[in-house]
């Protein structure tokens, strides 16, 4: 391949990876300062307003005429993922008029949601009554929940960096210099 292809090709893969898992245009339109506590205060004041949320998804299920998936809400980053589990603001509902299969929606996935907001609606968890706030999706993405990489531990050294035995003896180490004592 010549350098001209090579170079030509760097440059296209580059412009294709994206920065964010919503689309641009959709996030040009969304107001960031809407936060879950405002919409549960005041939820018609945020009536028809755009909004980026993500979390976990705790539960969802079909229903005759529409598709509830209940997301406990994280922080995201800058690129629009789930970020930090253990600080959450609340819950939300995202709610669907089209057909959503409940298998990609599993309980424990993570979630970005670009959506209208609808309003709110009282549901009980448990015993309680929780104001849920319920958006209409306008775009929405899931990941799987990030595992820790597995790291093997390093294998032994030689035995000759064991003791007795030290490869720079009788300097206890490479970097050791007697005529040059450490300050």
């Amino acid at each position: 391949m010549s350098p001209v292809k090579y170079t030509v090709c760097i440059i296209i893969l580059v412009f294709l990876t994206g920065c964010s898992v919503i689309s641009k245009s959709i996030r040009s339109e969304v107001d960031r300062t809407i936060t879950l506590p405002m919409v549960q205060a005041n939820p018609d004041a945020f009536k028809n307003k755009k909004v980026i949320w993500g979390g976990i998804v705790l539960s969802s299920k079909n229903l005759a005429e529409k598709t509830v998936i209940e997301v406990l809400q994280t922080p995201l980053d800058r690129s629009d993922r789930v970020t930090d589990k253990e600080k959450s603001l609340g819950r939300f509902l995202v709610e669907s008029s089209v057909y959503m299969d409940t298998f990609l929606y599993k309980t424990g996935k993570e979630i970005t949601v670009a959506g209208v907001i609808k309003g709110a609606t009282i549901q009980k968890i448990g015993e309680r009554d929780y104001i849920y706030p319920v958006i209409e999706p306008i775009q929405m993405r899931v990941f799987e929940p990030y595992k820790e990489p597995v790291y093997e531990p390093s294998p032994l050294w030689p035995w000759w960096h064991y003791p007795p035995y030290n490869p720079y003896y009788p300097y206890p180490n490479k970097y050791y210099n007697p005529y040059y004592p450490p300050r």
